[in-house]
């Protein structure tokens, strides 16, 4: 697993602050993450979906790791968390033949009480405060007949008088929903950092096809992707190890200091 670092300016963030980003464990083994995360404490854990491989009651292996990374990360920083595609039933809708299932989004009963009792604040399609910081998750769209995500609630979100922290499991959304709007991070998964990478350029992304513009990395200084930390599939990674992301907030000054 890699250990990626960024060191974005304060802005409007009034502190010194670090966030680290989970993304796409897929109830993949949790320990080298809490290992990390236990050494190197953040302020905040963000984790912008994909954790489980669905949210439906299955208690397999799966379920218990993510739920343990939970519990644990919880013990370490305040964890905020929103749901992907696999834990919103959008499996697999990019590829070819996929039949769109519109539907409600539906999370059982007792997956939900698990994740509250765990301590982890989860957010489907709302915002919450922290600290002087709003937090809020974007649900995933792709069981939608359109495939959009909703965003009226963020109208909402944006008026709020304080920094924005959005937590958007799909990167492509970025361009047509999110890029206009006054949000100060956002930090995304989804493409597992373009499963190969050549030439520090990702391969394929699920909603954005061949030679994604958004797979890993930090762009306009707001928007972080991170690739990943699920292992392998049935196509595996190469080029592109699994990720973990810190995020470092410092004053401007200090910033522009480290570029240089």
């Amino acid at each position: 697993m890699k250990l990626t670092h960024y060191t974005l300016p304060l802005g409007r963030f009034n502190k010194q602050c670090t966030m680290a980003v989970i993304s796409d464990l897929h109830g993949g083994d949790p320990e080298p993450v809490l290992d990390v995360l236990w050494r190197d404490p953040p302020d905040y854990i963000l984790m912008p979906g994909d954790l489980f491989e669905r949210l439906d009651g299955t208690p397999d292996s799966y379920h218990r790791n993510a739920l343990r990374l939970f519990r644990e990360a919880a013990q370490i920083a305040p964890v905020f968390y929103s749901t992907g595609n696999h834990e919103d039933g959008g499996v697999h809708s990019w590829s070819p033949g996929w039949r769109i299932k519109v539907r409600k989004r539906e999370y059982h009963e007792d997956d939900l009480r698990q994740i509250r009792d765990s301590g982890v604040t989860m957010l489907a399609d709302e915002f919450v405060w922290k600290d002087g910081i709003a937090f809020g998750g974007l649900c995933s769209g792709l069981i939608h007949a359109d495939r959009a995500p909703d965003v009226q609630w963020l109208e909402e979100f944006c008026r709020v008088d304080a920094p924005r922290v959005l937590l958007c499991h799909h990167p492509e959304y970025y361009e047509p929903y999110l890029k206009h709007l006054p949000i100060d991070l956002i930090v995304s998964g989804h493409a597992h950092g373009g499963q190969w990478r050549f030439f520090g350029r990702g391969v394929f992304a699920p909603g954005q096809g061949l030679f994604p513009k958004y797979t890993f990395g930090v762009h306009d200084g707001r928007f972080v992707i991170s690739a990943g930390l699920k292992k392998a599939g049935w196509i595996p990674r190469f080029g592109n190890p699994p990720e973990l992301v810190y995020i470092h907030f410092t004053p401007e000054t200090q910033w522009k200091n480290k570029r240089n």
